[in-house]
């Protein structure tokens, strides 16, 4: 990395962490900063863990990382890592999937479900700690974690930490409950924290609107006609809804949330990030799995009211290059209720809003919006809040568990309850390859091979989700494989990418798109 930047200036947060290699660090610096740089920097060609939120963003920065700067044997390591390696070079893509279960290359980026797991202290996990001890780990983004998940991570690092491993936390936005757990389980005395987002050299870039209603779909589809413009609805349902509704308006408008299969949300992926580069013009309509996970950058963004954690990262798919200071207001939020208190925490959701009406219709600089951050996440004020004792209950919880009190299987480090589908046309157009795994004669590369697969043509349905829809989803997997069958219509069209992907509760008729 220091030969890619070679002959350039380094920024403030790049600087600090070259300088700091020694040391545990959190760094808290906005989009635009360079981060990625600065935390390979930080790793100083030491062997080191690069772990992401989400699968998709595991994928970019590994791909950047390996391609963008020379990391030749960086490896990737998650659920569908095999599909990467089976893209890259099928012959080797078993060795590759091996080789990085153990845990053997000099910079691996996962998720964090692969290494944590040794906090639940289960035989089989000690070979994360022991490995973590000698090497370096990057925590990125780790405000998009849900409460269980950042105890885990806090304990995580209390525990390497005490062996001598090293840790840096990188982040835009880090809420000041953290920093107070932190402090509570003596990581801070070991821990140097930097703040970057007060940086004179960073663009302002955005003037937030809010709007007590339902989404503006004439203004967003007229938008859509001259800038690119990004709708961000806090469930699939809604995003579906909003979708239909624009196309009637506006051609050019597109879809992406997790009820698509994997090969046709990657498909939406790659056409999403080709079209925040290009000059084309339109509206992508979509859910929070564009937060933390995808470099996009728009004009424009309208999105459903949430928590501050996750608004200050949807705000970070606007104008992310900072290309121009708004004069007009360029974020639009609305507080139409959908989400608050079932998806978002009610109490956090209500005083997101409340605290954001004073930034409204300014321009919101970086120095402000850690100032927006700090005051819904402070310690006291919610302090009788889930969402803080989720973190404090999982934390004494990991500090009461024995050895061998959970097994392998249960060491879970995000307890997601979901089912496997795949949609009937789906299925039909590819049952060879369910009836080629069922033979027993098939050998482990050719059954691995078939698995990567048929995980690209199924998706993951939460089982509560599917409570509601009974009858539309196989309750018998197929054969030996855990793949449920669906009838609902699932819509895409391959040739425009446009479709409204699984429609829970319409059942399938004799067309499909």
């Amino acid at each position: 990395v220091e030969s890619f930047l070679e002959g350039k200036d380094l920024r403030s947060a790049q600087q600090f962490m070259k300088e700091h290699t020694d040391d545990n660090l959190v760094v808290i610096a906005p989009t635009g900063s360079g981060k990625t740089e600065a935390a390979l920097l930080w790793l100083d060609g030491e062997k080191g863990f690069y772990t992401l939120p989400l699968k998709v963003s595991s994928n970019a920065i590994y791909s950047r990382i390996k391609s963008g700067y020379g990391y030749e044997h960086a490896a990737i390591l998650h659920s569908d890592s095999m599909a990467m390696y089976l893209k890259e070079n099928p012959g080797s893509a078993w060795e590759k999937q091996e080789q990085a279960k153990l845990l053997a290359n000099p910079v691996t980026v996962c998720t964090i479900d692969q290494l944590f797991t040794f906090v639940y202290r289960a035989l089989g996990t000690e070979i994360f700690a022991a490995t973590l001890k000698y090497s370096k780990l990057i925590i990125d983004e780790i405000q998009s974690y849900d409460p269980r998940s950042i105890a885990t991570i806090l304990y995580g690092l209390k525990t390497i930490q005490q062996m001598g491993g090293r840790y840096a936390i990188i982040t835009a936005t880090f809420p000041p409950v953290l920093k107070d757990f932190m402090e509570q389980y003596g990581l801070a005395d070991q821990c140097l924290f930097a703040d970057f987002t007060d940086n004179p050299d960073i663009t302002i870039r955005h003037k937030v609107s809010i709007r007590y209603s339902e989404m503006h779909l004439d203004e967003i589809a007229e938008q859509g006609k001259t800038k690119k413009v990004l709708v961000i609805c806090n469930t699939v349902s809604r995003a579906q809804e909003v979708y239909e509704k624009l196309r009637e308006r506006n051609d050019s408008v597109w879809l992406l949330h997790s009820r698509f299969i994997r090969r046709d949300r990657n498909l939406l992926e790659q056409k999403i990030m080709e079209f925040s580069e290009s000059d084309e013009v339109g509206i992508w309509v979509t859910t929070q799995i564009v937060e933390a996970s995808l470099d996009i950058d728009f004009d424009i963004l309208h999105t459903e009211m949430c928590t501050a954690d996750s608004l200050l990262q949807r705000m970070g798919r606007c104008n992310r290059k900072g290309r121009r200071i708004p004069e007009l207001s360029n974020i639009f939020v609305y507080d139409n209720k959908n989400g608050s208190g079932s998806i978002y925490e009610e109490n956090l959701y209500q005083r997101s809003l409340e605290k954001l009406k004073k930034y409204e219709d300014i321009l919101f600089s970086e120095k402000q919006k850690t100032k927006y951050m700090n005051e819904v996440y402070r310690t006291e004020a919610i302090r009788n809040t889930e969402y803080y004792r989720k973190i404090q209950d999982c934390m004494e919880k990991f500090s009461e568990i024995h050895p061998a009190e959970y097994t392998l299987s249960e060491a879970k480090v995000r307890d997601i309850k979901s089912i496997t589908v795949i949609p009937d046309t789906i299925y039909e157009e590819n049952q060879e390859l369910f009836e080629e795994i069922e033979d027993r004669y098939l050998s482990k590369e050719r059954k691995q091979e078939i698995r990567t697969k048929l995980q690209d043509l199924t998706m993951g349905i939460n089982l509560r989700t599917c409570f509601g829809h009974p009858d539309g989803i196989d309750k018998a997997a197929i054969g030996s494989t855990d793949i449920h069958r669906t009838q609902f219509v699932y819509e895409f069209d391959c040739e425009t990418l446009q479709g409204r992907g699984l429609l829970l509760g319409e059942k399938a008729d004799s067309i499909f798109l």
